[in-house]
């Protein structure tokens, strides 16, 4: 068996807990509340479990795209220097929406697996509470 790192132990509990599939959200999402993202003061390893994953932006491409497979498929700037980055594979069927902070931190949002060429990244983003 393959022992993941702590970012992809991290990733893969969000995965089983916020959001099974996409066929699963509601459009009624309410959006996204990015106030405990912006002021998580821990990231990478020093992170307690309880925090949700943020890390550089170098470190967690390299577990998403190592460990999952994924690339990203989708960029979205805000107007006060944050972005949002929706990451799927193809090959696994997963994805994951990262917010990128002011300070280039970038944290999980959400993630999931029962992604298929040809879904929309805007799409799974705006069924999280991201407006586009």
């Amino acid at each position: 068996m393959t022992k993941l790192s702590r970012p992809a132990l991290a990733l893969a509990a969000i995965a089983t807990t916020a959001l099974p599939a996409f066929a699963a959200i509601r459009p009624e999402t309410p959006p996204i509340d990015l106030a405990v993202y912006d002021a998580m003061p821990r990231i990478g390893e020093a992170q307690l479990p309880t925090d949700p994953y943020c890390d550089q932006a170098d470190t967690l491409a390299v577990t998403l795209g190592e460990e999952y497979g994924e690339e990203v498929m989708l960029a979205a700037m805000n107007p006060n220097g944050t972005s949002f980055r929706f990451w799927a594979s193809d090959e696994f069927g997963t994805w994951t929406v990262s917010y990128v902070r002011a300070d280039g931190v970038n944290c999980v949002v959400g993630s999931g697996t029962g992604w298929t060429e040809g879904d929309s990244a805007a799409g799974h983003m705006q069924a999280l509470g991201i407006d586009l």
